[in-house]
């Protein structure tokens, strides 16, 4: 069982318009309602491959209610953390041009109480976990080292880790050295502090990465370009075919659960399977069609299946080996 972590729960609206004018009323032809976040459309998606996984959230208030809900008719087995402050809500406009513009509430505070009921949760279960996925932001008063305090406990119980948040209690979590970590190419600049305009000064980057954090897995994604993935000796990148995105918010959370599913399938410790060529490949390929996927849905996270096997065939892959 995958234990996902993404604590920030968001009870998501998607608007369809004809077109947004500033300053004037705006009428919506159209409204979509579905629970998201980066923590449950990973689960989601990872339905889609029929993986076994939990998502450990915070929920508050009668939108908290409502987001539980939609997520247990989706499936999704969930393990939440209630709070007094209320769970966001979301919106996307999707205008007629296909122009997407995304207005995303603030998240409500935890208490020190309800931050500490919430790692225990998650410290619990992973005694039963195959891997651990932290996505997405920390939620406003939890402590820098929350997430670095999983990747801790992960750790400690050779469950392998998979990062996908960047600001500070992600880079904090790095730290504490998760197997895989997924950020984009303007995080990998930061982060590192060297160019990653050429794939030779990429590479550069993710040694930096993998020597400073014993990283074993370095993943950049870039959105509608595809994805590029690094093991210390092999370099993948994957570019998906061109389609008319419908909406892209949770393409990203997707690409990490395609990996997650194509990882899980091989047999044996992943710390032993890193290194392998045609897995790094599988994984990010298969990354890179359930992003695509889902980008071709209305809804964040709900990927169709039919539609998933279509994209998989015009997935180009390219491979380096790295000396």
């Amino acid at each position: 069982m995958i234990v996902v972590v993404g604590r920030n729960s968001t009870w998501q609206k998607t608007y369809r318009c004809g077109s947004v004018a500033r300053g004037e009323v705006n009428r919506i032809d159209e409204v979509i309602e579905s629970p998201a976040g980066k923590g449950s459309n990973v689960c989601r998606a990872l339905g889609v491959y029929d993986v076994a996984c939990e998502l450990h959230a915070y929920i508050g208030g009668p939108t908290g209610d409502k987001f539980a809900s939609a997520c247990e008719l989706d499936g999704i087995r969930s393990r939440f953390t209630r709070i007094a402050g209320e769970t966001r809500v979301c919106v996307t406009l999707i205008e007629a041009d296909a122009t997407v513009t995304e207005l995303v509430e603030p998240a409500p505070p935890v208490t020190d109480d309800e931050s500490r009921d919430a790692e225990a949760l998650t410290l619990g279960a992973l005694d039963s976990a195959s891997m651990l996925a932290i996505c997405g932001t920390a939620m406003t008063g939890e402590s820098e080292d929350c997430y670095r305090t999983l990747v801790r406990g992960a750790k400690d119980r050779n469950v392998p880790v998979v990062l996908d948040s960047y600001r500070r209690h992600g880079r904090r979590a790095l730290e504490a050295g998760p197997d895989i970590v997924k950020i984009n190419r303007d995080e990998l600049a930061e982060l590192t502090g060297l160019p990653v305009d050429t794939e030779t000064s990429r590479i550069a980057a993710y040694r930096d990465l993998i020597e400073r954090f014993g990283v074993l897995w370095a993943v950049i994604t870039n959105g509608k370009d595809g994805a590029e993935a690094f093991n210390g000796r092999t370099l993948v990148h994957v570019r998906p075919p061109a389609v008319a995105a419908v909406n892209p918010i949770g393409s990203g959370d997707s690409v990490t659960a395609g990996m997650l599913a194509r990882i899980l399938e091989t047999e044996g410790k992943f710390s032993d399977r890193y290194r392998d060529a045609d897995l790094l490949r599988a994984a990010l390929a298969e990354g890179v069609a359930a992003g695509t996927a889902n980008c071709l849905s209305e809804k964040p996270g709900y990927i169709d299946r039919t539609t998933l096997t279509k994209v998989r065939s015009g997935i180009v892959v390219e491979q380096h080996d790295i000396a």
